[in-house]
């Protein structure tokens, strides 16, 4: 049966037209949409949850997440469940594929990713150093993020060493807040050696 495929990029907000793809028209299809293609924007993000890596853990034991768990037979059971669901609500290919999961077939030892990612998770969780521990200036790693932004220089410095957080959408939300604070937050997206070079740029403008 022919069908038309409604959805124009261009219609959409600016920032949503770049890398637009209408979503429906190739047999890509959504049960949930009821036969309306859906839209596919690129977007970008600070906060890259892959740095954490897969983790595992018990919520009666541990309820507050603070020690992840490194057992094959727990994740071999979690992760089909994990599967069945996702292929019962249409996830797309994409999600399969990010998180190492297979779209098609069984579950398998593989799969498993929480024992080989240990490492990337556990430095992810590792603390900063305090702000007071770096250098220090006219703009510091306490000055909220939107004044740095603001600057001329020192949004150079931002790009430098955080090229996502200068694009992140989620400025508009965030950007009351100190820069030392939003790297926390972000859990290993730059390490305590780079922050300080972050610091000491900025001290020095």
């Amino acid at each position: 049966m022919e069908r038309t495929c409604r959805g124009r990029p261009e219609a959409f907000p600016q920032e949503f037209r770049a890398g637009a793809q209408v979503v429906g028209c190739d047999g890509e299809q959504f049960t949930f949409a009821k036969g309306v293609p859906t839209l596919r924007t690129p977007s970008q993000t600070f906060f890259n949850p892959y740095r954490h890596g897969t983790l595992l853990f018990d919520l009666q034991s541990d309820p507050e997440q603070r020690t992840p768990l490194l057992d094959d037979s727990a994740e071999l059971r979690m992760a089909p469940l994990l599967v069945e669901l996702m292929r019962a609500t249409d996830a797309p290919p994409s999600q399969y594929e990010r998180l190492g999961l297979p779209a098609g077939g069984p579950v398998g030892q593989e799969h498993l990713l929480a024992r080989a990612q240990a490492a990337q998770a556990g430095e992810s969780a590792e603390p900063l150093p305090r702000a007071d521990d770096y250098p220090a200036g006219r703009l510091t790693l306490r000055t909220p993020v939107k004044a740095l932004i603001s600057d001329p220089v020192a949004v150079e410095v931002l790009r430098r060493h955080l090229p996502g957080l200068v694009d992140s959408e989620l400025l508009q939300v965030v950007g009351a807040t100190p820069l030392i604070d939003l790297v926390a937050l972000a859990g290993g997206e730059l390490s305590p050696a780079g922050l300080r070079e972050v610091a000491e740029e900025l001290a020095a403008l």
